[in-house]
Protein backbone atom coordinates (compact mmCIF):
# COMPACT_ATOMS: atom_id res chain seq x y z
CA UNK A 1 0.00 0.00 0.00
CA UNK A 2 1.20 3.50 -0.88
CA UNK A 3 2.76 5.30 2.12
CA UNK A 4 0.63 8.41 1.56
CA UNK A 5 -2.57 6.35 1.45
CA UNK A 6 -1.56 4.52 4.62
CA UNK A 7 -1.16 7.84 6.41
CA UNK A 8 -4.53 9.07 5.18
CA UNK A 9 -6.16 5.89 6.54
CA UNK A 10 -4.49 6.50 9.91
CA UNK A 11 -5.77 10.06 9.96
CA UNK A 12 -9.30 8.91 9.23
CA UNK A 13 -9.16 6.24 11.92
CA UNK A 14 -8.32 9.05 14.33
CA UNK A 15 -11.13 11.14 12.84
CA UNK A 16 -13.67 8.38 13.52
CA UNK A 17 -12.87 8.26 17.22
CA UNK A 18 -12.96 11.94 18.11
CA UNK A 19 -15.80 14.22 19.12
CA UNK A 20 -17.83 15.12 16.03
CA UNK A 21 -19.10 18.54 17.10
CA UNK A 22 -21.85 19.89 19.31
CA UNK A 23 -23.91 17.13 20.90
CA UNK A 24 -27.65 16.67 20.63
CA UNK A 25 -29.73 16.35 23.78
CA UNK A 26 -31.22 13.11 25.06
CA UNK A 27 -34.84 14.18 24.59
CA UNK A 28 -34.36 15.55 21.08
CA UNK A 29 -32.00 13.62 18.88
CA UNK A 30 -31.27 12.82 15.25
CA UNK A 31 -33.88 10.07 15.10
CA UNK A 32 -36.52 12.59 16.22
CA UNK A 33 -35.65 14.84 13.30
CA UNK A 34 -35.39 11.91 10.90
CA UNK A 35 -38.86 10.52 11.63
CA UNK A 36 -40.44 13.96 11.19
CA UNK A 37 -38.41 14.48 8.00
CA UNK A 38 -39.57 11.17 6.52
CA UNK A 39 -43.21 12.06 7.15
CA UNK A 40 -42.85 15.27 5.10
CA UNK A 41 -40.84 13.64 2.30
CA UNK A 42 -43.46 10.94 1.66
CA UNK A 43 -45.88 13.66 0.56
CA UNK A 44 -43.56 15.03 -2.17
CA UNK A 45 -43.52 14.29 -5.94
CA UNK A 46 -39.97 12.83 -5.98
CA UNK A 47 -40.93 10.32 -3.28
CA UNK A 48 -43.74 8.97 -5.48
CA UNK A 49 -41.19 8.50 -8.27
CA UNK A 50 -38.47 6.97 -6.05
CA UNK A 51 -40.43 5.26 -3.25
CA UNK A 52 -38.47 2.00 -3.18
CA UNK A 53 -35.07 3.72 -3.25
CA UNK A 54 -36.03 6.17 -0.50
CA UNK A 55 -37.64 3.57 1.79
CA UNK A 56 -34.52 1.44 1.64
CA UNK A 57 -32.23 4.41 2.36
CA UNK A 58 -34.50 5.57 5.19
CA UNK A 59 -34.37 2.21 6.98
CA UNK A 60 -30.57 2.33 6.91
CA UNK A 61 -30.61 5.97 8.05
CA UNK A 62 -32.73 5.08 11.11
CA UNK A 63 -30.09 2.60 12.24
CA UNK A 64 -27.37 5.23 11.87
CA UNK A 65 -29.44 7.94 13.55
CA UNK A 66 -29.75 5.87 16.72
CA UNK A 67 -25.96 6.06 17.13
CA UNK A 68 -25.51 9.71 16.17
CA UNK A 69 -24.81 12.17 18.98
CA UNK A 70 -23.74 15.32 17.14
CA UNK A 71 -25.64 17.96 15.19
CA UNK A 72 -23.11 17.90 12.34
CA UNK A 73 -23.33 14.12 11.84
CA UNK A 74 -27.12 14.35 11.82
CA UNK A 75 -26.99 17.13 9.26
CA UNK A 76 -24.84 15.03 6.93
CA UNK A 77 -27.17 12.05 7.37
CA UNK A 78 -30.32 14.02 6.49
CA UNK A 79 -28.85 15.48 3.31
CA UNK A 80 -27.35 12.15 2.28
CA UNK A 81 -30.79 10.56 2.63
CA UNK A 82 -32.17 13.04 0.09
CA UNK A 83 -29.90 11.59 -2.60
CA UNK A 84 -32.21 8.58 -2.76
CA UNK A 85 -34.96 10.85 -4.15
CA UNK A 86 -32.94 11.91 -7.21
CA UNK A 87 -34.11 15.48 -6.57
CA UNK A 88 -31.30 18.02 -6.48
CA UNK A 89 -33.54 20.89 -5.43
CA UNK A 90 -34.48 19.42 -2.06
CA UNK A 91 -31.98 20.17 0.72
CA UNK A 92 -31.68 20.63 4.48
CA UNK A 93 -30.10 23.86 5.79
CA UNK A 94 -29.16 25.16 9.19
CA UNK A 95 -31.92 27.17 10.85
CA UNK A 96 -29.29 29.55 12.28
CA UNK A 97 -28.16 31.73 9.35
CA UNK A 98 -24.75 32.29 10.92
CA UNK A 99 -22.61 35.40 11.24
CA UNK A 100 -23.87 38.33 9.19
CA UNK A 101 -21.39 40.82 7.72
CA UNK A 102 -22.29 43.54 10.24
CA UNK A 103 -22.04 41.02 13.07
CA UNK A 104 -18.48 40.09 12.05
CA UNK A 105 -17.57 43.78 12.09
CA UNK A 106 -19.01 44.22 15.59
CA UNK A 107 -16.51 42.89 18.16
CA UNK A 108 -19.05 42.25 20.92
CA UNK A 109 -21.58 40.51 18.68
CA UNK A 110 -18.90 38.45 16.98
CA UNK A 111 -17.61 37.32 20.37
CA UNK A 112 -21.14 36.13 21.20
CA UNK A 113 -21.25 34.22 17.92
CA UNK A 114 -17.93 32.55 18.70
CA UNK A 115 -19.54 31.18 21.87
CA UNK A 116 -22.60 29.89 20.01
CA UNK A 117 -23.44 26.27 19.21
CA UNK A 118 -23.20 26.95 15.47
CA UNK A 119 -19.66 28.28 15.71
CA UNK A 120 -18.59 25.08 17.48
CA UNK A 121 -20.72 22.60 15.52
CA UNK A 122 -18.01 21.70 13.01
CA UNK A 123 -15.89 18.65 13.90
CA UNK A 124 -12.26 19.25 14.77
CA UNK A 125 -10.51 15.88 14.53
CA UNK A 126 -7.15 15.23 16.13
CA UNK A 127 -5.10 15.37 12.93
CA UNK A 128 -1.58 16.68 12.43
CA UNK A 129 -2.21 19.48 9.94
CA UNK A 130 1.41 19.74 8.79
CA UNK A 131 1.55 16.02 7.98
CA UNK A 132 -1.80 16.12 6.21
CA UNK A 133 -0.67 19.13 4.16
CA UNK A 134 2.49 17.29 3.16
CA UNK A 135 0.52 14.26 1.96
CA UNK A 136 -2.09 16.26 0.04
CA UNK A 137 0.49 18.54 -1.60
CA UNK A 138 1.66 15.61 -3.72
CA UNK A 139 -1.75 15.09 -5.32
CA UNK A 140 -2.10 15.72 -9.06
CA UNK A 141 -4.17 18.59 -10.48
CA UNK A 142 -6.83 16.18 -11.84
CA UNK A 143 -7.37 14.41 -8.48
CA UNK A 144 -10.15 15.46 -6.10
CA UNK A 145 -7.79 15.10 -3.15
CA UNK A 146 -5.41 17.99 -2.62
CA UNK A 147 -4.88 21.50 -1.27
CA UNK A 148 -7.41 24.18 -2.31
CA UNK A 149 -7.38 27.90 -1.59
CA UNK A 150 -9.58 30.95 -1.55
CA UNK A 151 -6.86 33.56 -1.94
CA UNK A 152 -6.48 35.71 1.17
CA UNK A 153 -9.27 33.90 3.02
CA UNK A 154 -8.77 30.21 3.69
CA UNK A 155 -6.96 27.03 2.62
CA UNK A 156 -8.57 23.60 2.85
CA UNK A 157 -7.32 20.06 2.39
CA UNK A 158 -9.64 17.52 0.77
CA UNK A 159 -8.94 13.87 1.49
CA UNK A 160 -10.81 10.62 0.85
CA UNK A 161 -12.27 8.45 3.58
CA UNK A 162 -10.52 5.07 3.81
CA UNK A 163 -13.71 3.01 4.00
CA UNK A 164 -16.71 5.03 2.82
CA UNK A 165 -16.80 6.63 -0.62
CA UNK A 166 -16.77 10.18 0.75
CA UNK A 167 -14.28 13.01 1.19
CA UNK A 168 -13.65 15.48 4.00
CA UNK A 169 -12.53 19.09 3.57
CA UNK A 170 -10.57 20.41 6.56
CA UNK A 171 -9.22 23.91 7.26
CA UNK A 172 -5.43 23.88 7.08
CA UNK A 173 -4.97 27.65 7.08
CA UNK A 174 -7.38 30.48 7.89
CA UNK A 175 -6.99 34.23 7.42
CA UNK A 176 -10.16 35.00 9.38
CA UNK A 177 -11.61 34.34 12.82
CA UNK A 178 -14.72 32.60 11.54
CA UNK A 179 -12.99 29.30 10.83
CA UNK A 180 -10.42 27.54 12.99
CA UNK A 181 -7.52 25.49 11.67
CA UNK A 182 -8.43 21.81 11.91
CA UNK A 183 -12.21 22.22 11.49
CA UNK A 184 -14.09 20.17 8.92
CA UNK A 185 -15.73 22.58 6.46
CA UNK A 186 -17.44 20.02 4.21
CA UNK A 187 -18.29 16.38 3.97
CA UNK A 188 -18.26 15.57 0.25
CA UNK A 189 -20.37 12.75 -1.18
CA UNK A 190 -20.01 11.61 -4.82
CA UNK A 191 -23.27 10.45 -6.38
CA UNK A 192 -22.55 9.82 -10.05
CA UNK A 193 -21.93 11.75 -13.28
CA UNK A 194 -19.11 13.71 -11.58
CA UNK A 195 -21.56 15.35 -9.16
CA UNK A 196 -20.56 15.89 -5.54
CA UNK A 197 -22.92 16.73 -2.69
CA UNK A 198 -21.13 19.23 -0.43
CA UNK A 199 -22.61 19.20 3.08
CA UNK A 200 -21.08 21.62 5.57
CA UNK A 201 -20.65 25.31 6.16
CA UNK A 202 -21.01 28.53 4.25
CA UNK A 203 -17.43 29.80 4.31
CA UNK A 204 -18.56 33.42 4.89
CA UNK A 205 -21.22 32.92 7.57
CA UNK A 206 -20.72 29.36 8.89
CA UNK A 207 -24.38 28.53 8.28
CA UNK A 208 -24.97 24.84 7.62
CA UNK A 209 -25.60 24.47 3.87
CA UNK A 210 -25.68 21.78 1.20
CA UNK A 211 -25.20 22.13 -2.55
CA UNK A 212 -24.23 20.27 -5.71
CA UNK A 213 -20.57 20.77 -6.61
CA UNK A 214 -18.18 19.56 -9.28
CA UNK A 215 -14.39 19.52 -9.02
CA UNK A 216 -12.45 19.59 -12.29
CA UNK A 217 -8.81 20.33 -13.09
CA UNK A 218 -8.14 21.67 -9.60
CA UNK A 219 -11.22 23.95 -9.50
CA UNK A 220 -14.22 23.67 -7.16
CA UNK A 221 -16.54 25.23 -9.72
CA UNK A 222 -19.34 26.50 -7.47
CA UNK A 223 -17.48 27.37 -4.25
CA UNK A 224 -14.46 28.93 -6.00
CA UNK A 225 -11.73 27.02 -4.16
CA UNK A 226 -8.82 26.08 -6.42
CA UNK A 227 -5.49 24.29 -6.22
CA UNK A 228 -3.55 26.98 -8.07
CA UNK A 229 -4.69 30.52 -7.24
CA UNK A 230 -2.70 31.91 -10.19
CA UNK A 231 -5.01 30.12 -12.63
CA UNK A 232 -8.32 31.54 -13.82
CA UNK A 233 -11.37 29.30 -13.99
CA UNK A 234 -12.75 30.35 -17.37
CA UNK A 235 -15.80 28.12 -16.88
CA UNK A 236 -17.23 30.78 -14.55
CA UNK A 237 -15.48 33.94 -15.80
CA UNK A 238 -18.01 36.27 -17.45
CA UNK A 239 -17.28 39.48 -19.39
CA UNK A 240 -19.68 41.70 -17.42
CA UNK A 241 -21.21 41.94 -13.95
CA UNK A 242 -24.63 43.02 -15.24
CA UNK A 243 -27.33 40.36 -15.08
CA UNK A 244 -28.37 41.20 -18.64
CA UNK A 245 -25.70 42.25 -21.13
CA UNK A 246 -25.25 42.51 -24.89
CA UNK A 247 -22.17 43.08 -27.03
CA UNK A 248 -21.53 42.93 -30.77
CA UNK A 249 -18.40 40.78 -31.01
CA UNK A 250 -17.90 40.73 -34.79
CA UNK A 251 -19.86 41.81 -37.87
CA UNK A 252 -21.55 38.40 -37.75
CA UNK A 253 -21.75 37.54 -34.02
CA UNK A 254 -23.90 39.01 -31.23
CA UNK A 255 -23.14 38.08 -27.61
CA UNK A 256 -25.93 38.04 -25.01
CA UNK A 257 -25.53 37.22 -21.32
CA UNK A 258 -28.60 36.15 -19.33
CA UNK A 259 -27.59 35.84 -15.68
CA UNK A 260 -30.98 34.97 -14.15
CA UNK A 261 -34.50 33.88 -15.03
CA UNK A 262 -35.95 35.10 -11.74
CA UNK A 263 -39.66 35.76 -11.94
CA UNK A 264 -39.60 38.37 -9.19
CA UNK A 265 -38.82 42.08 -9.20
CA UNK A 266 -36.52 43.89 -9.53
CA UNK A 267 -34.87 41.20 -11.70
CA UNK A 268 -38.02 40.46 -13.70
CA UNK A 269 -38.52 44.12 -14.61
CA UNK A 270 -34.83 44.36 -15.63
CA UNK A 271 -35.31 41.33 -17.86
CA UNK A 272 -38.45 42.74 -19.47
CA UNK A 273 -36.65 45.99 -20.25
CA UNK A 274 -33.64 44.15 -21.70
CA UNK A 275 -35.75 41.78 -23.82
CA UNK A 276 -37.55 44.73 -25.40
CA UNK A 277 -34.18 46.03 -26.62
CA UNK A 278 -33.68 42.73 -28.48
CA UNK A 279 -36.88 42.94 -30.50
CA UNK A 280 -36.14 43.86 -34.10
CA UNK A 281 -32.40 44.31 -33.47
CA UNK A 282 -31.11 40.72 -33.73
CA UNK A 283 -29.96 40.84 -37.33
CA UNK A 284 -26.64 38.94 -37.24
CA UNK A 285 -26.37 35.32 -38.37
CA UNK A 286 -24.83 34.04 -35.14
CA UNK A 287 -25.68 34.57 -31.48
CA UNK A 288 -23.69 33.45 -28.45
CA UNK A 289 -26.19 33.03 -25.60
CA UNK A 290 -24.32 32.87 -22.30
CA UNK A 291 -26.25 31.04 -19.57
CA UNK A 292 -23.24 30.35 -17.37
CA UNK A 293 -23.85 30.93 -13.63
CA UNK A 294 -27.61 31.24 -14.31
CA UNK A 295 -29.20 29.40 -11.39
CA UNK A 296 -32.67 29.50 -12.93
CA UNK A 297 -35.92 31.17 -11.99
CA UNK A 298 -39.23 30.64 -13.77
CA UNK A 299 -41.16 30.79 -17.05
CA UNK A 300 -42.57 34.26 -16.29
CA UNK A 301 -39.07 35.45 -17.23
CA UNK A 302 -37.65 32.79 -19.54
CA UNK A 303 -40.75 32.41 -21.74
CA UNK A 304 -40.37 36.05 -22.81
CA UNK A 305 -36.88 35.38 -24.13
CA UNK A 306 -37.79 32.00 -25.62
CA UNK A 307 -40.44 33.64 -27.83
CA UNK A 308 -37.83 36.07 -29.20
CA UNK A 309 -35.20 33.40 -29.79
CA UNK A 310 -37.63 30.96 -31.38
CA UNK A 311 -38.29 33.55 -34.06
CA UNK A 312 -34.56 34.32 -34.44
CA UNK A 313 -33.74 30.62 -34.96
CA UNK A 314 -35.78 30.41 -38.14
CA UNK A 315 -32.92 31.92 -40.13
CA UNK A 316 -29.98 32.18 -37.72
CA UNK A 317 -27.80 30.17 -35.34
CA UNK A 318 -27.59 30.16 -31.54
CA UNK A 319 -24.63 28.81 -29.57
CA UNK A 320 -25.46 28.36 -25.88
CA UNK A 321 -22.76 28.45 -23.20
CA UNK A 322 -23.47 26.45 -20.02
CA UNK A 323 -21.46 25.48 -16.95
CA UNK A 324 -21.99 23.54 -13.75
CA UNK A 325 -23.86 26.49 -12.19
CA UNK A 326 -26.41 26.59 -15.03
CA UNK A 327 -29.37 25.10 -13.19
CA UNK A 328 -33.12 24.65 -12.82
CA UNK A 329 -35.18 26.77 -15.23
CA UNK A 330 -31.98 27.76 -17.07
CA UNK A 331 -31.44 24.06 -17.82
CA UNK A 332 -35.05 23.63 -18.92
CA UNK A 333 -34.59 26.64 -21.21
CA UNK A 334 -31.35 25.21 -22.62
CA UNK A 335 -32.98 21.85 -23.29
CA UNK A 336 -35.91 23.44 -25.16
CA UNK A 337 -33.52 25.47 -27.32
CA UNK A 338 -31.35 22.42 -28.03
CA UNK A 339 -34.27 20.78 -29.85
CA UNK A 340 -33.86 23.33 -32.66
CA UNK A 341 -31.48 22.24 -35.44
CA UNK A 342 -29.82 25.66 -35.51
CA UNK A 343 -28.91 25.58 -31.80
CA UNK A 344 -25.88 23.92 -30.20
CA UNK A 345 -24.67 23.69 -26.60
CA UNK A 346 -21.05 24.44 -25.61
CA UNK A 347 -18.97 24.55 -22.46
CA UNK A 348 -19.65 22.23 -19.56
CA UNK A 349 -22.22 19.76 -18.25
CA UNK A 350 -25.04 21.63 -16.51
CA UNK A 351 -26.16 21.24 -12.86
CA UNK A 352 -28.69 18.44 -13.30
CA UNK A 353 -31.40 20.15 -11.22
CA UNK A 354 -34.45 20.61 -13.42
CA UNK A 355 -37.18 18.01 -12.80
CA UNK A 356 -38.72 19.31 -9.57
CA UNK A 357 -39.72 22.76 -8.39
CA UNK A 358 -39.56 24.59 -5.06
CA UNK A 359 -42.84 26.28 -4.21
CA UNK A 360 -42.24 27.36 -0.62
CA UNK A 361 -42.75 24.04 1.20
CA UNK A 362 -40.24 24.49 4.04
CA UNK A 363 -40.31 22.66 7.37
CA UNK A 364 -38.46 23.36 10.61
CA UNK A 365 -37.31 20.06 12.09
CA UNK A 366 -38.30 19.33 15.73
CA UNK A 367 -34.93 19.78 17.43
CA UNK A 368 -34.64 23.38 16.23
CA UNK A 369 -31.38 23.00 14.29
CA UNK A 370 -32.49 22.51 10.70
CA UNK A 371 -34.97 23.61 8.05
CA UNK A 372 -35.96 21.23 5.24
CA UNK A 373 -36.59 22.81 1.83
CA UNK A 374 -38.60 20.30 -0.21
CA UNK A 375 -40.02 20.35 -3.73
CA UNK A 376 -43.77 20.13 -4.29
CA UNK A 377 -44.13 20.29 -8.07
CA UNK A 378 -42.67 18.11 -10.83
CA UNK A 379 -41.75 18.54 -14.50
CA UNK A 380 -41.29 14.90 -15.49
CA UNK A 381 -40.42 15.70 -19.10
CA UNK A 382 -36.93 16.41 -17.74
CA UNK A 383 -36.59 13.36 -15.43
CA UNK A 384 -33.94 11.80 -17.69
CA UNK A 385 -31.72 14.84 -17.03
CA UNK A 386 -32.00 14.98 -13.22
CA UNK A 387 -28.56 14.28 -11.69
CA UNK A 388 -27.30 13.91 -15.27
CA UNK A 389 -27.40 17.44 -16.63
CA UNK A 390 -27.21 18.62 -20.22
CA UNK A 391 -24.02 17.55 -21.98
CA UNK A 392 -22.56 20.14 -24.37
CA UNK A 393 -22.05 19.32 -28.03
CA UNK A 394 -18.51 20.62 -27.56
CA UNK A 395 -16.79 20.71 -24.18
CA UNK A 396 -14.48 23.68 -23.65
CA UNK A 397 -11.05 23.85 -22.04
CA UNK A 398 -11.29 25.59 -18.63
CA UNK A 399 -7.83 27.12 -19.09
CA UNK A 400 -8.73 29.69 -21.77
CA UNK A 401 -11.53 32.18 -22.41
CA UNK A 402 -14.75 30.44 -23.45
CA UNK A 403 -16.11 33.29 -25.53
CA UNK A 404 -12.91 33.39 -27.55
CA UNK A 405 -13.06 29.61 -27.97
CA UNK A 406 -16.62 29.85 -29.26
CA UNK A 407 -15.88 32.76 -31.61
CA UNK A 408 -13.00 30.73 -33.07
CA UNK A 409 -15.31 27.73 -33.48
CA UNK A 410 -17.95 29.80 -35.30
CA UNK A 411 -15.42 31.51 -37.59
CA UNK A 412 -13.77 28.16 -38.42
CA UNK A 413 -17.13 26.93 -39.75
CA UNK A 414 -17.53 29.89 -42.12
Amino acid sequence: MNKNNTYIIFLLMVFNFVNQGSAQTDNCNCKTDLIFFENKITKTPPYKKNKESFDSAFNKAVEKAEKITSVYECYVLLNTLLLSLNDNHSKVYGLNKGAAVDEKNDTDNFLKFKNSDLFKVYPKPNIDIDSLTSVLSSKEIFEIEGIYRKDGYMTIGIYKHSIENIYQAIVIDSKNELWRIGEVVYTIIPYGNNYLLHVGGNVYSKRLIAYTERIENGFCIKSGFKKDTAKINYATKLPAEETYFREELTPDITYIKIGSFSGFNPTLSQAETFYKTLEGTLTKRHMILDLRNNGGGGPRNSDLLFKILKSYLRNNNIYVLTNHITASNAEQFTYKLSEFKKCQIFGQQSNGTLTYELTGKNYELPCGNFIAVLTSKSHLDYIHLESVGIEPSVKFDMASDWINQLVNYIEAKE
